[in-house]
């Protein structure tokens, strides 16, 4: 099955959330997670990225970079971006500097949605 890699520059867990959660309202400049700032408000997921993930043809997989760390196909990979998996063949959908020149969600849409047409 065809699969499209969110990469997170966060860590899993509990703990961390709480420690992201309050990074971003206390200092959104210096958060380091711009997927995260890009599809998350301070509580819940954007609406407009919900609906668009559910609109996707693809399995959705969602990884911390601790994750990544343990996996061998992505042990190398930057931290803030988007993969595209087909046949066992990783391709890299959205680098982690496009991920930094966007501005909102519909950037990040727009691009995907462009790249996958």
């Amino acid at each position: 099955m065809n699969k499209i890699i969110f990469i997170y520059n966060a860590k899993s867990g509990l703990t961390q959330a709480a420690i992201d959660w309050a990074h971003k309202i206390i200092s959104p400049k210096t958060y380091h997670c711009k997927l995260c700032s890009l599809t998350y408000g301070n509580l819940v997921q954007n609406s407009a990225w919900k609906e668009f993930l559910d609109s996707l043809k693809f399995k959705k997989i969602f990884l911390y970079k601790d994750q990544i760390l343990k996996s061998n196909e992505l042990s190398k990979s930057e931290v803030s971006c988007v993969y595209l998996k087909i046949n066992n063949q990783y391709k890299l959908l959205i680098t982690k500097d496009e991920l930094e020149d966007f501005h909102s969600v519909s950037d990040l849409i727009n691009s995907i949605s462009q790249k996958l047409a």
